[in-house]
């Protein structure tokens, strides 16, 4: 192998994982994660690694309807949930963090939530309390507990 080719590599998988989270999420998350509070959609930019810290976050961000709904494969929804970790939150991992994986994607995936928000601001409450901050998500507010 060339010199050089793994990196090549690497870096055509980086760039396809980024097509994929253009393709399927920058439509509402945006191009650079920034979200669109206006509409409730949350900003990724360092906060969406908090979730990781909880098995219920870890859970929550493979079930959330955008990501448990899109067309991706199990394998490549894992790649795009690391690659927006890394890319939008890398500050916010445990130190211990484990990527995704295509199997952890299949065993959670299937198990819709029925109603997303209730979820979120339960699980943005208990990360509050371990000194993590989310960013503004207001799609539901009305529903706050």
């Amino acid at each position: 192998m060339p010199q050089g080719a793994g990196v090549a590599d690497a870096d055509r998988l980086r760039q396809a994982v980024r097509a994929d989270y253009v393709l399927q999420c920058a439509g509402c998350h945006r191009v650079d994660g920034r979200g669109s509070s206006r509409h409730g959609i949350p900003d990724f930019r360092e906060s969406v690694g908090g979730f990781t810290h909880l098995p219920a976050g870890r859970e929550y961000l493979i079930r959330v309807p955008g990501a448990a709904h899109s067309q991706l494969s199990n394998a490549e929804l894992a790649a795009v949930l690391n690659w927006v970790l890394g890319e939008f939150s890398a500050a916010q991992l445990p130190a211990d963090f484990t990527p995704y994986t295509e199997e952890e994607v299949a065993a959670a995936r299937p198990n819709r939530y029925d109603d997303v928000v209730p979820v979120r601001h339960k699980l943005a409450e208990t990360l509050s309390s371990m000194g993590f901050s989310l960013s503004e998500y207001s799609y539901g507010s009305d529903r706050k507990p």
